[in-house]
C-alpha cells in the first residue's frame, strides 16, 4: 500500500525532528566552511577601465562613428583573449602562467552603449592579478597600434589596474547556504525514510481511515508507575491477610 504525506503530516514530522534537522543544518554548514577553507582555492582580481578611440578625419564626430566605436569592442575582446596578446603576455611573464590559464583568468565587460570597457584579470594572489592585467593593457596598446596604427586609433587607460587584497571567491555566504540547504535535505530524506518505514499507529485518524474501530489503549507503565502499582498491591494482600 502506497503511503502519502500530507503538508500537515510533514509540518509534524519536521516538528517532532526539529532538534535533528537544525544539528543536521549547523553539521552541513561546518562541513562545507571547512571544505572552502582546505580544497578550495581563494581568487583575487584586479580591475582596469579602458577606451580605445578610432579617429576621424573630420572635426565633428559623427553619431555613426561614435556607434562603430561601441561595436568595435567585441574585436577589442577577441584581441584581448587572442592567441597573439596572452602569449606575448605569457613570453613577457617568463611563461610563469599558460596561455589557457591567462584566458580563463581575462574577462571583459562593457557598459550599455559606453565605448569604455572593464578588463579584469582573476588569479591565485591579489599581485599576479594586478601583473598580469598590467602586462595585458601594455601588449594590448601595442597590438592595436600594429594593427591601426598611431593615427588611427588611441587607447585611454581610464583606471589602470587595481591591487584588491580582498579575495572575491569563495564567497562565504554561498558555502553556509549550501551547507544548511544540504544538510537539511539529507536530514529530511533519513527522517521520511524512518517514519514511513515505522508501521505502527501513533493516532486513531489512522484507524478510522482504514475503517477499523478502536476498542481501547494499552499504555505502557513507567518505573514510578509500577513501582507505585507494587505498593498498591502488596498493601491490598497485606489487608487481605490481616482480616483472614
Amino acid at each position: 500500500m502506497e503511503q502519502e504525506i500530507s503538508l500537515k503530516e510533514l509540518y509534524q514530522i519536521v516538528k517532532k525532528h526539529f532538534l535533528t534537522v537544525l544539528i543536521a543544518m549547523i553539521t552541513g554548514i561546518l562541513v562545507f566552511i571547512l571544505i572552502m577553507m582546505f580544497f578550495i582555492t581563494p581568487k583575487y582580481n584586479s580591475e582596469a577601465q579602458l577606451l580605445v578611440n578610432q579617429q576621424s578625419s573630420q572635426q565633428n564626430i559623427q553619431v555613426s562613428e561614435i556607434q562603430s566605436n561601441i561595436q568595435m569592442i567585441n574585436t577589442y575582446r577577441d584581441i584581448i583573449t587572442g592567441q597573439s596578446v596572452l602569449g606575448s603576455v605569457n613570453e613577457n611573464l617568463n611563461n610563469q602562467f599558460s596561455i589557457k590559464q591567462l584566458r580563463d583568468a581575462i574577462t571583459v565587460d562593457q557598459g550599455t552603449n559606453s565605448q569604455a570597457f572593464k578588463v579584469t584579470a582573476t588569479m591565485d594572489t591579489a599581485e599576479d592579478a594586478q601583473k598580469v592585467l598590467d602586462e595585458l593593457i601594455s601588449t594590448f596598446e601595442m597590438t592595436i597600434r600594429d594593427i591601426y596604427g598611431d593615427v588611427e586609433a588611441s587607447i585611454f587607460v581610464l583606471s589602470p589596474a587595481t591591487y584588491n587584497p580582498n579575495k572575491v571567491s569563495p564567497r562565504i555566504i554561498i558555502f553556509v547556504l549550501l551547507g544548511a540547504i544540504v544538510g537539511l535535505m539529507i536530514s529530511m530524506v533519513i527522517i521520511l525514510i524512518f517514519e514511513l518505514m515505522d508501521t505502527t499507529v501513533k493516532e486513531d485518524d489512522f484507524m478510522v481511515q482504514l475503517g477499523l474501530i478502536n476498542l481501547g489503549h494499552v499504555y505502557e507503565l513507567t518505573n514510578k508507575e509500577l513501582k507505585q502499582t507494587r505498593l498498591t498491591s502488596k498493601q491490598a494482600n497485606n489487608s487481605i491477610r490481616e482480616r483472614i
